[in-house]
């Protein structure tokens, strides 16, 4: 059961004929009496299975990060959903839990898909686009056991996953995201050691960054093998990093490196087809041409945060004095123009849209919420008058959630945890009703000072 599908790729098909033919220059900043977004703009929020659903057992869970029963959404979701439509966003972004559907190597959970199934059911039947992550930094126990990403012989494990999941699904899903935020992943969990299987050994890193660049190229492969018209690609976080000292050549070198293996390896993998990174030190990355690989994305998906200064040494830093959320990011409205700059490059490259697949902050108080939002979607207006093909714009997150290693401290949500509305998100709804806003918001809400 599709539906909504025509109107956005009516969407695209107009974006892209007005701004991917052409290179479009930077302009200088407009204002508008009213920010309005292109007739069908994507509106949404996102979430991950482990952080709402409840009740799950994986890697996480057997490594002492257990979420219990998160926002307990899997038995709450009809009220979520309902949530949703009130909120009148057309889209919705989730994760389905790899260790839930197949607890054993080649073994699925019928039971745990059939819930699934009447989930995404229930966001068509209300017409909401379900927009389905099938890898989202979780794993079933066996297989990261096994070695989990280390191994480049298990990434056939997720492949049979991938083509036994949309091959069931795909009549109710018609986007797909392999993976979400590959390189957070292997560096949480493999360089910094935060993260299952906590592990520090930055070569294992880099050695699992290229592993997952082939994992999405065959679960690409693997989705439109089972539904040829689907919209497939992988959401990338994108973290701007800047020099810290302007001027200097050494904070500038490092940052130029930091930069292209975190924000643009990968995509350059895909456009390309191969991938060759290779500094001093440190265990390369070394794709040889790989068709499957070589334009593997349906769209540009990204996640946007926040910045970080990059010093000579490479240490990541953020500027005193600045506005930060509770997590201590910056809030840097700006640098979400700069990504949609860069992520440009990319997309007219392969031809695709552009979907800002999570932005926002941790904000208990809701102070900040409503400022960042407004903030970051005139940034985002911007882009669309410089000609970039931004289709949709999904908010981190519904609800506030198990937040990874941070536990249940950063409040993400439009909503708590109990489902109260914050004045947050009665603006986000405000919003996507308008698709657009006043722009004496923007003055109304400042961000407060630190």
């Amino acid at each position: 059961m599709k539906v909504a599908v025509n109107v956005f790729q009516t969407l695209f098909s107009t974006l892209l004929a007005g701004s991917l033919c052409v290179s479009a220059p930077v302009l200088a900043a407009k204002k508008a009496d009213f920010y309005h977004f292109p007739p069908g703009f994507l509106w949404g929020t996102a979430t991950a299975a482990y952080q709402v659903e409840g009740g799950i057992q994986n890697d996480w869970s057997a490594a002492g990060l257990d979420a219990g029963q998160a926002a307990d959404h899997a038995k709450r979701y009809e009220e979520d959903f309902d949530t949703l439509e009130k909120m009148g966003t057309p889209a919705y972004r989730l994760s389905i839990e790899w260790a839930k559907l197949e607890p054993e190597p080649g073994k699925y959970n019928r039971q745990a898909l059939e819930e699934y199934r009447k989930m995404l059911k229930s966001l068509n039947q209300r017409g909401i686009q379900p927009m389905v992550t099938l890898f989202h930094f979780t794993l079933p126990t066996w297989f990261a056991q096994k070695g989990g990403w280390t191994r480049p012989e298990n990434i056939q494990d997720f492949v049979r996953f991938c083509t036994w999941a949309s091959g069931e699904l795909k009549d109710e899903v018609h986007w797909w995201f392999t993976i979400n935020e590959p390189l957070v992943y292997a560096f949480k969990s493999y360089d910094a050691g935060a993260w299952p299987p906590f592990q520090k050994d930055r070569n294992m890193a880099l050695r699992v960054i290229k592993h997952l660049i082939l994992a999405h190229a065959e679960a690409y492969r693997a989705v439109h093998a089972q539904d040829p018209i689907a919209w497939v690609g992988f959401a990338k976080n994108i973290t701007l990093l800047e020099p810290n000292v302007a001027g200097n050549p050494l904070d500038q070198a490092m940052t130029g490196f930091q930069s292209y293996l975190f924000n643009e390896a990968f995509w350059d993998a895909i456009s390309q087809g191969e991938l060759n990174f290779s500094v001093p030190g440190v265990e390369p990355i070394q794709i040889p041409y790989n068709k499957n690989l070589h334009g593997s994305m349906d769209f540009v998906a990204f996640n946007y945060y926040t910045r970080y200064m990059i010093t000579a040494s490479g240490a990541q830093v953020t500027r005193p004095g600045v506005p930060v959320n509770e997590l201590n990011w910056e809030i840097y409205p700006e640098g979400l123009l700069k990504v949609l700059r860069l992520a440009h490059k990319h997309a007219k490259r392969l031809h695709v849209p552009i979907i800002i697949s999570e932005n926002g902050l941790a904000d208990a108080d809701d102070s900040q919420r409503r400022a960042f939002l407004l903030q970051h979607l005139q940034q985002i207006w911007q882009g669309l008058q410089e000609g970039i093909p931004v289709a949709g714009y999904l908010h981190w997150s519904l609800m506030d959630n198990y937040e990874w290693a941070d536990g249940f401290a950063a409040k993400f949500g439009l909503l708590d945890i109990q489902r109260k509305w914050r004045p947050s998100g009665l603006m986000f709804q405000e919003i996507v009703k308008q698709n657009g806003f006043p722009a004496a918001w923007l003055e109304q809400h400042p961000l407060p000072a630190k």
